[in-house]
């Protein structure tokens, strides 16, 4: 019996994650459909080693999706010319110029088992479209050849002074612009809800200004973004840029010892949050994104925080666990910040998944969180 087709990515996504029995559920069938989006056609061998999962899984997906009218094969797999509109629509016109097929999807009986010639065919013409940072040269330190660059520059010199009594300390463009690159290349905001944690790079802006730029306006408008922030001046800041810039973000006054406010929990697919640098600010903070993000979400989350001292990687470590958090990568001099000397002026970047939900009830948190106030108490 032939299947409706519903091109509604999330619809299917569901779809195939429920007759696969995905333990990644749909973010994992999500996953899949962005990287043969970028680099398709591709092979289920590279599909697999591209996502860390095994041969037999992505073509499970891959078989289901074929059902569905969104792939088909053509030196590897491929998506559909019915799929390809709403891929693009979240993650942009594909880098490859081969997504142009006839739409013919194989018939599962003719599916073969194991790997067959096709798929073990490696284009190598086909480009490499891993992530590679923007990289800003101090030639071009005033952004003065570049539009985007000089309007970033503009904002980023416009915001508010750091305050160091919040354990504030200013991203450098070129580290805010790594965050949306990176964030855009996994997924975690493209037609998603994103929460920031604090904000006082304006991480916020910068990422959904990207997604402008790189993907149009309509991938734009299939997020939903929201701040959440102590400082009264950055606030005002971000909300007045937003909307001058008529970005979908919402920003919410919210001091995270106290409890979470309710139109944030359980809200969110992915976090972000460059918290306080002491065991407690961590902690905290994680908590607050853990209670904000769906539990039928894509639970994501990146964090930013050094790795030194030891006790603090070692507090941040066990924050992560005890929430249950796992580990998917660490890059440990991703962030640099303007005129910082703790640890350098750099910090880690953690890529989360939130695979357990060991959060507690929104209650207030006594505890000191921030540098100045931890030493008063010693």
């Amino acid at each position: 019996m032939a299947m409706t087709p519903d091109f509604s990515l999330d619809n299917v996504c569901r779809e195939v994650a429920e007759a696969t029995r995905l333990e990644e559920g749909p973010p994992g069938v999500e996953a899949l459909l962005r990287v043969v989006h970028r680099e398709g056609p591709i092979s289920p061998k590279e599909v697999a080693r591209s996502l860390g999962v095994a041969i037999p899984i992505v073509s499970a997906i891959r078989r289901e999706l074929e059902r569905r009218g969104w792939l088909v094969r053509k030196g590897g797999m491929l998506l559909s010319n019915e799929g390809l509109p709403a891929a693009s629509a979240r993650w942009g016109a594909p880098a490859s110029p081969c997504q142009e097929v006839p739409a013919q999807t194989i018939p599962p009986d003719e599916e073969a088992e194991g790997l067959g010639s096709e798929e073990e065919v490696e284009d190598e013409s086909s480009p490499d479209l891993d992530y590679i940072p923007l990289k800003l040269s101090a030639e071009s330190g005033n952004s003065a050849s570049d539009p985007f660059l000089e309007l970033l520059d503009e904002i980023l010199e416009e915001r508010p002074e750091a305050d160091p009594r919040l354990d504030q300390s200013h991203a450098t463009l070129e580290t805010v612009l790594r965050r949306a690159e990176l964030f855009l290349e996994h997924g975690w905001v493209t037609g998603k809800r994103v929460l920031f944690l604090g904000d006082d790079d304006l991480t916020s802006l910068v990422t959904l200004l990207v997604i402008r730029r790189d993907l149009g306006e309509e991938a734009l408008r299939g997020c939903a973004a929201a701040v959440a922030e102590v400082d009264p001046r950055l606030v005002e800041f971000i909300q007045e840029i937003a909307l001058g810039e008529d970005l979908p973000l919402a920003v919410v006054p919210t001091d995270l010892r106290e409890p979470l406010p309710k139109p944030l929990t359980g809200a969110f697919d992915f976090f972000f949050t460059d918290p306080p640098y002491t065991p407690a600010g961590v902690r905290l903070f994680l908590e607050r994104g853990c209670l904000a993000l769906d539990p039928n979400g894509a639970r994501k989350a990146a964090l930013a925080v050094p790795v030194s001292p030891p006790s603090l990687q070692r507090a941040t470590q066990e924050a992560l666990l005890d929430l249950g958090f796992v580990v998917d990568f660490l890059d440990p001099g991703f962030n640099e910040y303007l005129g910082a000397s703790m640890q350098g002026g750099v910090s880690a970047l953690y890529g989360l998944s939130l695979v357990a939900t060991e959060a507690g009830e929104r209650t207030k948190f006594e505890t000191s969180i921030y540098t100045a106030q931890a030493r008063k108490r010693r």
